[in-house]
């Protein structure tokens, strides 16, 4: 394996410490601020090589993620696609107090699975994760529900078309499996199972 060009990575402490090809020195410069003031939560990943580190972003309607050590992925999602968030610590994560954020997403490309990998205080995240997604899930309810209202005239149709079943409200299912696993109705299989099957898994 070839040794990362020279430059500023993550040294797994939270600052960005300089590579000089070879190894690492003592020069050290502390993480950008954030600029964007709507920032509801982030986190940079802390690997236990210290390099390639992750960077997670989340606002009222994104999810902003990159990856990369010598080159960069950047992606974000809407936060109305996040479907399920889960947390999960390895043995190699335990001891370093981070764990990984898994994402169950629904996006016009289909289903996709993400992972924010070697988060600290990553079980706030998920709160957060979950807390943004499912506001902006039911604002986008609210705002299909007022732009789709049927106007009714004086004149009824001769021909009404059948009503379609009304939609399965997700969020509803889902927090009903939760209170019948919480209360020990459903257990740790069934309650994953069911959840799997919700969400098309």
């Amino acid at each position: 394996m070839t040794n990362p060009v020279p430059g500023f990575y993550d040294d797994g402490q939270g600052n960005q410490r300089w590579w000089d090809g070879e190894r690492w020195t003592d020069r050290t410069q502390a993480p950008q601020p954030i600029a964007d003031p709507d920032t509801l939560w982030e986190a940079v990943g802390k690997p236990i090589t210290g390099m390639g580190a992750g960077r997670y972003r989340l606002t009222k309607e994104l999810l902003f993620f990159e990856k990369g050590m010598l080159t960069t992925t950047a992606q974000q999602i809407q936060t109305y696609e996040i479907f399920d968030v889960d947390a999960s610590q390895s043995l190699t994560q335990k001891p370093r107090g981070v764990g990984t954020i898994t994402l169950s997403t629904i996006r016009a490309t289909g289903r996709e699975r993400v992972f924010l990998d070697d988060v600290a205080d990553f079980r706030n995240g998920v709160q957060r994760i979950n807390e943004a997604a499912h506001a902006a899930r039911d604002a986008k309810r609210v705002k299909e529900q007022t732009q789709n209202v049927n106007y009714v005239g004086a004149v009824p149709s001769a021909t009404a078309a059948p009503q379609a079943a009304p939609p399965v409200d997700l969020n509803a299912e889902l927090a009903k499996l939760a209170a019948f696993h919480g209360s020990g109705v459903l257990t740790d299989e069934e309650f994953t199972a069911g959840k799997r099957k919700l969400l098309g898994l």
